[in-house]
């Protein structure tokens, strides 16, 4: 009699064990990916902080490629991500007031205001998961900083 209550018990800790299992392995899952898109997301931040530091400096304005130069600076951090992905931007606004879309493509002029925007297009992968997400999830990195006067301010 006393070996079948153990025989019984056994089967019920396995039986229990199968049921918590895929809850088990789908949290273990989900722990990894939300870890993987937070590191991506604050890759993307450093990545435009760094950007609109260099970019603060004024370096590269008399040689003409200071545009060039801050994208060089951002994409300093993006080596770990897939570079096939990621987007930087760069915008300014001729003073502090930042209103309207501001200038594409310019970093401003000294006193102004520059932005880095650095997009990247996440893909996950793990395979429960990423069948439950969308294929792509854009994930954005942006910093804003005022222009250091590296000549008279206008």
């Amino acid at each position: 009699m006393r070996h079948l209550k153990t025989n019984r018990r056994r089967g019920m800790t396995t039986m229990e064990f199968a049921l918590i299992l895929p809850f088990l392995l789908a949290m273990v899952m989900v722990t990894i990916e939300a870890g993987t898109m937070f590191y991506s997301w604050l890759t993307l931040q450093k990545a435009a902080q760094s950007g609109t530091r260099f970019a603060a400096t004024g370096q590269g304005e008399e040689q003409g490629d200071r545009l060039n130069r801050i994208m060089e600076a951002a994409g300093v951090w993006l080596d770990h991500l897939d570079s096939g992905g990621t987007e930087i931007t760069v915008r300014s606004w001729p003073d502090t007031s930042a209103s309207g879309d501001g200038t594409a493509d310019d970093a401003g002029p000294p006193c102004g205001l520059v932005e880095v925007a650095v997009t990247y297009h996440y893909h996950p992968f793990t395979p429960i998961i990423g069948a439950m997400l969308p294929q792509s999830i854009p994930l954005t990195g942006s910093d804003r900083k005022l222009n250091e006067p590296w000549r008279p301010c206008d």
